[in-house]
Order: C-alpha cells, then sequence, then structure tokens
C-alpha cells in the first residue's frame, strides 16, 4: 500500500511539472514562430519544423525526463515522402513520434480540429498541421487534398490510423482507411512507427496523468505501394497491423 501511494504521489507530482513545462516550451516555440513569420513569411516553414521536432521536441522530453530510445530497422531517404503511421495510445504520442523520427523524415501531423483551441499549442498546429473535423465529410475532403499537397512539396505526413486513443486492453484499434488510401493514391512508401512502453507513462485512459520513464520509438522498413489500388487497402491495414502488434508484443 506504500509504494502504491508513494507511486501516486509521484505521478501527481510529475503530472503537474509536465503539463507547465509543456506549456512553457509551447509559449516560447510559438514566439519562435512569430519571429520566423515576420522575416520569412511561410517560406522557412520546413526549416522551422526541423527546429521544432529536434530542438522544442527535445527540450520538452528532457525536461520531463521521457527517454525517447530510437530504434531504426532501416534506412530512410530525405528526397522521398512517406505516409507515416503510428499506434496512438496516450496524450504524449505526438512528443515521442517527434523525438524518436530519423532525421531525413520531415513530417506534418494530421490532427483532430479541437487541438486549435488550445493556447498557443492552437496557433502552433494551425500553420503547420493538417487539422481536420472527422464529423464533417467536407473537412474530411479538404484535409485529405491538402495532404497530398504537402506530401507534393516534398513533406511526409504522420497518420494514427486507429482514428482515437486505443483505450482497450488490444495491442491496437481497427484501422480507418484513410492514410492507407493516402498512400495508395500518392504511390509513396508507408512507413510504420510503432510506440512501445508509452502506457505506462501516461496511461490513455480518465484525465492526463504522467510519470517519468523509457520507451521505444520502433521504425521499419518502407512497405512500398507502387503499383497497389484501392483494392489493396484491406491487405496493406493488413500487414501495418501485424507489424505494430509484433513490436509491442515483443517489449
Amino acid at each position: 500500500q506504500t509504494i502504491i501511494s508513494m507511486n501516486s504521489i509521484m505521478r501527481f507530482f510529475f503530472t503537474i511539472y509536465a503539463s507547465l513545462v509543456f506549456m512553457i516550451w509551447i509559449f516560447i516555440a510559438y514566439l519562435s514562430l512569430l519571429f520566423f513569420t515576420l522575416f520569412f513569411g511561410q517560406k522557412k516553414d520546413k526549416l522551422y519544423l526541423k527546429i521544432l521536432y529536434r530542438f522544442f521536441g527535445k527540450a520538452i522530453t528532457w525536461s520531463c525526463f521521457m527517454n525517447v530510445k530510437k530504434v531504426f530497422h532501416s534506412s530512410f531517404d530525405e528526397r522521398e515522402s512517406y505516409v507515416v503511421v503510428s499506434n496512438h495510445q496516450t496524450m504524449m504520442d505526438i512528443l515521442a513520434n517527434v523525438n524518436g523520427a530519423p532525421k531525413e523524415v520531415v513530417f506534418k501531423f494530421l490532427g483532430k480540429q479541437e487541438a486549435d483551441r488550445v493556447p498557443f499549442f492552437g496557433y502552433l498546429i494551425n500553420r503547420l498541421f493538417i487539422l481536420v473535423d472527422r464529423k464533417s465529410e467536407a473537412s474530411r475532403k479538404t484535409s485529405f487534398v491538402r495532404m497530398k499537397r504537402e506530401m507534393e512539396k516534398g513533406y511526409s505526413i504522420i497518420i494514427y490510423p486507429e482514428g482515437t486513443r486505443n483505450r482497450t486492453p488490444e495491442p491496437i484499434k481497427e484501422f480507418y482507411d484513410g492514410a492507407f488510401r493516402l498512400a495508395i493514391e500518392m504511390q509513396k512508401p508507408i512507413l510504420v512507427n510503432t510506440l512501445v512502453g508509452i502506457r505506462e507513462l501516461n496511461p490513455p485512459t480518465g484525465f492526463f496523468t504522467y510519470l517519468p520513464g523509457k520507451l521505444y520509438s520502433h521504425w521499419d522498413t518502407p512497405i512500398s505501394t507502387i503499383g497497389m489500388t484501392l483494392e489493396d487497402i484491406p491487405k496493406l491495414k493488413k500487414k501495418v497491423g501485424e507489424i505494430m502488434i509484433a513490436r509491442l508484443e515483443e517489449a
């Protein structure tokens, strides 16, 4: 009982601490984006994304004592645009995706429209990410077109194919088609990023809670979609699901 109570106290302390650290660094990132916009407009957005991920992302995880171990199972081409798919378990997945990513892969997130309501963070993601209102068909179509345009500019797109956080006891939830359809229509490779161990740091149920620790960010060999059609979506989803489950179960 003493161990449980000490664990609860530590989790309570680090939850408040991590929340404050996140907001402070996000405010600094917001100011830096204003600076970049003032001098460069949107011409240097890709450079700013690299700074955001490699500096601010690392600063936040370092400040929160989150240890992200990168595990690359392949090499990656900086000239390629990937459709990155990741399992979605916690509110801190974005930080783990960013800090575990290969330097060759510069991506924009597909996120929920509600995220733009968060102070300062909302401005950042409106400028740099692609938001979608899943309840609106028009919004889904618009975001899909925008993702294609961003890929044509050289960006990769990262999507959580489960749609929302996995609060079930299963390793992954059923996938939506969107990410796989995007990859096939663009004839671009699927890149699977599996986060292992993050659920213990930030449980997906209830309110946000956090405890420092280590997690693993696995990046598997890209899956080519050259020659695939939309009829191949079920097969592609199955293959990606098997990769994620294998990584989660080997932990």
